[in-house]
């Protein structure tokens, strides 16, 4: 799970989740080297599977299109990127607009999945206003794109079971939280797991918490 590279990004105090493009790449080099040595396959975030990894982006930054993409797409890795639609149709233009997610939408290798239509926490809602909510994310992003959105990650990570449901009555059919780890295939498709990657890691890190071995993961599993 990445956010921004290049760009500060919002309430981002620690500074951990806004990453320079020269970090972004050398991570890239080394996640594609781990999975070329460890036979993990690279693949969209819909089609992931337990022997795979997959390059998800939250909040929908403008560098999505003009930094990742054009890094990724020359190498031929897929990625997917969850966009808040209120921050696509408003002004603040560290954001995409709706014509530039589109045009990155029909680049090879990225899809597109929503965010939140304010992008605010859904359990702080009630469950008929986090149900709007989510709908109208879905509706604005899908008219953007001009073809149907079925995945979503939760805004901040934040879901019960209440939304987990509004989201899945909506339409969404695969989402994902921000509770790290791994997932099998049994793992709830509405409560898929990631991994941070942050400003700062270093190689090392890079490699333990692709492959597993990063210490945090033991003591949150």
């Amino acid at each position: 799970m990445y956010h921004s590279v290049g760009n500060q990004v919002d309430g981002d105090i620690n500074g951990i989740y806004t990453m320079s493009n020269s970090q972004f790449a050398q991570q890239v080099e080394i996640i594609q080297q781990l999975a070329n040595e460890n036979n993990i396959a690279i693949v969209p975030f819909a089609a992931a599977h337990e022997n795979s990894v997959s390059f998800t982006f939250d909040d929908g930054y403008i560098d999505a299109l003009t930094i990742v993409a054009p890094l990724l797409c020359s190498k031929g890795i897929p990625f997917h990127v969850f966009v808040s639609s209120a921050r696509m149709n408003g002004t603040d233009r560290k954001y995409m607009s709706g014509s530039q997610v589109a045009e990155l939408a029909a680049m090879p290798g990225a899809t597109i999945g929503c965010h939140g239509a304010e992008h605010q926490s859904l359990t702080s809602l009630s469950i008929t206003e986090a149900t709007s909510d989510l709908r109208a994310s879905k509706i604005s992003v899908q008219a953007a794109v001009q073809h149907t959105i079925d995945t979503m990650s939760y805004p901040y990570g934040h879901v019960n079971e209440a939304v987990r449901a509004a989201a899945e009555q909506v339409g969404f059919t695969q989402a994902a939280c921000s509770k790290w780890g791994f997932n099998t295939k049994e793992t709830d498709h509405m409560m898929l797991k990631r991994i941070d990657m942050w400003a700062g890691d270093n190689p090392s890190t890079v490699r333990d918490k692709v492959l597993g071995y990063w210490n945090w993961f033991g003591l949150l599993s």
